[in-house]
């Protein structure tokens, strides 16, 4: 890992991206991480939850201050998630990981970790990124809330060992800046984007429900294109691309 990484630990924290940014406000330079064992109001994508109990699972927030427009910074869910997903493939044996779009790392069915990622920018340059990365290490300890129990994971229940947090950590943050030294080569989005259509596979083919136009659809997803969105076929068989939203895979 780079020296140009620099790590502080809490206890508890409401939320590390939270922390981060306020941080990334006052100036921290790039590289601050902030690792927390528990948050207390730790949240996802829409302004959603993540169960974040002592000792369940690694929260980290990375600053990343890159020099790339603005209307670059959604590449940085793309890096997080791979490097997410390279920081676990030690440990899961032959399951392996995938990327659910636009930011879920998953083991088969079951969520194992969620990536958010905020951009503060002036203009069109960025000011800072904020990657925040929850990654479940074993499961809660009075087990899953029962609207989790079949939708959750952990690097436990999938046969790793315990105590990973510091050599996931570690990983994670190592992948995270090789991964951004591959796309600042020339070709390197080209590189990023066959990773994450490599990541996304499993998702290709696949029925799901989204919103288009207002109204909820069963699409079928088809690709992922250069510019990070989601290619479908909608219900009436036109291709469509989603930049964003929910997207519920079914069956």
């Amino acid at each position: 890992m780079s020296r140009t990484f620099r790590i502080e630990r809490f206890g508890s924290v409401d939320s590390t991206n939270r922390l981060l940014s306020e941080r990334a406000h006052d100036g921290a330079p790039a590289g601050l991480v902030i690792v927390a064992d528990a948050q207390t109001a730790g949240r996802g994508r829409q302004g959603r939850t993540w169960t974040s109990e002592a000792g369940q699972g690694l929260y980290v927030s990375i600053l990343r201050r890159p020099a790339v427009p603005a209307t670059e910074a959604w590449r940085w869910t793309l890096l997080a998630g791979l490097a997410a997903r390279a920081a676990v493939a030690p440990h899961l044996g032959g399951a392996g990981a995938w990327l659910k779009w636009p930011n879920d790392l998953f083991v088969g069915t079951r969520k194992l970790g969620g990536i958010l990622c905020e951009l503060r920018s002036t203009g069109g340059a960025i000011d800072g990124i904020v990657v925040g990365i929850g990654i479940n290490l074993r499961p809660p300890g009075g087990g899953w809330p029962p609207d989790l129990s079949s939708r959750a994971t952990s690097l436990l229940e999938q046969g790793a060992p315990d105590g990973l947090r510091d050599r996931v950590l570690k990983s994670l943050i190592t992948s995270l800046e090789q991964l951004e030294r591959e796309l600042a080569r020339s070709g390197g989005a080209a590189d990023l984007m066959a990773q994450a259509r490599d990541a996304m596979a499993p998702m290709i083919g696949r029925s799901a429900s989204v919103e288009l136009g207002g109204a909820v659809q069963t699409v079928v997803v088809t690709g992922l294109a250069d510019s990070g969105a989601l290619e479908v076929l909608d219900e009436g068989g036109a291709a469509r691309t989603l930049l964003a939203g929910d997207v519920h895979l079914l069956g």
